[in-house]
């Protein structure tokens, strides 16, 4: 009886630490392709829209993606600010911060958002701000 005990525990705990391991292989599977996908290239804005579209104040801007989880943004061939960000593929999100020193227009950009559609070469994903919902869409060069 105890052999049962003993083995039924053990299985309890070698399957709960193997769903903990695929969870997370899970999630650094998911991290490691918006890594990817997003360092490869650089990306522009094709919308910005929270009721009002601001992607004409994004015009100029084209925005490279590093894997040490900073975020250029290149405005006439030159860095105008740098900012961070984040991607969490397991809750489809991606975190975007850029400094207080940035324009208005780098800081829309910062938040939360979460992924509603993407390709290797898209993104679209939203985030309510000051209770208004607001889109943005990426689309790479």
């Amino acid at each position: 009886m105890k052999k049962i005990i003993l083995v039924s525990i053990t299985l309890f705990l070698l399957t709960t630490a193997c769903k903990k391991i695929i969870k997370k292989t899970q999630e650094q599977i998911a991290e490691d392709l918006i890594v990817k996908a997003m360092t490869e290239g650089q990306w522009i804005v094709l919308s910005y829209n929270d009721g009002t579209e601001y992607v004409s104040e994004f015009t100029d801007y084209k925005f490279q993606f590093k894997t040490n989880r900073t975020v250029d943004a290149v405005k006439n061939s030159a860095v105008e600010s740098t900012g961070i960000w984040q991607g969490d593929g397991y809750k489809q999100e991606i975190t975007a911060d850029y400094p207080s020193s940035a324009s208005l227009t780098l800081q829309r950009l910062d938040g939360v958002w979460k992924i509603v559609a993407s390709t290797w070469t898209s993104v679209r994903a939203t985030q309510t701000i000051n209770g208004k919902l607001t889109t943005l869409e990426l689309k790479k060069l």
